[in-house]
């Protein structure tokens, strides 16, 4: 890792041949509020002064990178922090600029990230307006007790009344986020979180087991009382349902935690998964141009002071064996698994001998193996994190 603060993008990257990145991602760092659950870089919403030096940082950012992106983009994806607390006038500058040098491919996703509360017909309409395409609701879960141990604001009622003015407004890609395995929570809880799916007829739904992060309240309030944690034998029983609803109602489980009818299978997520160069955008924010990783000062005081073309950014360049580790981790995250053909191309023979040797020894009930690929089964996606140590180099 490079810790030094001389060197500008340009710089690092002037002997090396790239692809353009396809895919751009702006990190909104702002919150109304904290999650006690959440780890990702945030900062509570102080002013509209600090909002539009974020804006205009942004835009500077993305005039500096513009050099590393595909004169057409395939997917933009606005996350968070909370991007719907953003005006759409703020949205429509940061595209302004988006648009100047670049084209939006036809097809291209183009994602926010939302809260329900924030959700109203005027924002929605403005949205569609720039070219936004795709929602993705942080919905977490519909029972009022659970919402409050999440620390969420939101009710049921704006969980639907978001959900209405979404359809109302004919947006066709809406997914919804759910968080499994909280405290007291039981198979009938889960069956009115999945009927919401089904009543609106949801195309993409991720769900995530609840992980306790280190530094977050939810950890202080787990150390001092972890009775409070749903068992694994639950937890596996309630997840496992889930799952058996999902694939009952023609959802595929394309990705260990997302679901989805086709086509309505995150693109942006899955250029993520699949290796594919991205440049991200606002503080924290990481990009990927290959074999570079990048990523941005988590202060926003320190991005909004950037000046000129010396952005506060750090990075390194990965090795063979950081490459691999990766690509069996995301590439195991799918369905479809690892293609072994492509594993071989990418690596060595010896490499992708050594990855189907160490599969082997895996429990049948935990990872398929055919002539071509390998992949985990639903099963093996619960202990993901323990099979990945025995195939990583």
């Amino acid at each position: 890792m490079n810790n030094e603060t001389s060197y500008t993008i340009n710089s690092i990257l002037s002997d090396h041949n790239y692809s353009l990145a396809e895919h751009l991602y702006i990190h909104v760092p702002f919150c109304r509020y904290r999650c006690p659950y959440c780890s990702f870089y945030s900062t509570l919403y102080l002013n509209d002064d600090t909002k539009n030096q974020f804006v205009s940082a942004s835009i500077n950012e993305i005039k500096l990178k513009d050099f590393l992106l595909s004169k057409n983009l395939k997917t933009i994806y606005l996350g968070g922090g909370t991007p719907s607390m953003l005006s759409i006038t703020d949205i429509a500058k940061i595209f302004n600029e988006i648009n100047r040098n670049h084209q939006i491919d036809d097809n291209a996703e183009i994602t926010i990230e939302a809260n329900p509360e924030d959700i109203t017909k005027e924002l929605v309409i403005g949205w569609q307006k720039i070219g936004i395409n795709r929602v993705s609701l942080g919905v977490q879960n519909i029972n009022e007790k659970h919402l409050q141990f999440l620390g969420r604001k939101h009710t049921k009622k704006q969980i639907i009344n978001a959900i209405e003015t979404l359809k109302n407004a004919d947006f066709k890609n809406i997914s919804l986020d759910f968080i499994i395995g909280l405290p007291e929570e039981n198979i009938e809880d889960l069956k009115n979180n999945f009927q919401i799916i089904l009543d609106y007829k949801i195309p993409h739904f991720s769900s995530y087991l609840l992980t306790i992060e280190e530094k977050t309240r939810l950890s202080n309030i787990v150390h001092k009382h972890p009775e409070i944690l749903q068992d694994d034998d639950t937890t596996i029983k309630n997840i496992s349902q889930w799952y058996l609803w999902a694939k009952n109602n023609g959802y595929q489980h394309y990705e260990v935690s997302n679901f989805a009818i086709s086509p309505f299978q995150s693109k942006h997520n899955s250029s993520y998964w699949t290796q594919k160069n991205y440049i991200g955008i606002g503080p924290s924010a990481h990009s990927y141009i290959h074999p570079y990783r990048l990523w941005n000062t988590s202060s926003l005081r320190n991005y909004n002071n950037v000046k000129n073309d010396k952005l506060d950014f750090q990075y390194e360049i990965l090795n063979e064996k950081n490459i691999f580790n990766e690509y069996i981790m995301t590439r195991l995250r799918l369905k479809e698994g690892v293609d072994l053909s492509d594993l071989t191309l990418r690596f060595n023979k010896k490499i992708a001998q050594y990855f189907i040797d160490q599969a082997n020894k895996i429990p049948k009930e935990f990872i398929i193996k055919t002539d071509d690929k390998i992949y985990l089964t639903e099963e093996g996606w619960l202990i993901m994190d323990r099979i990945l140590i025995d195939l990583f180099l």
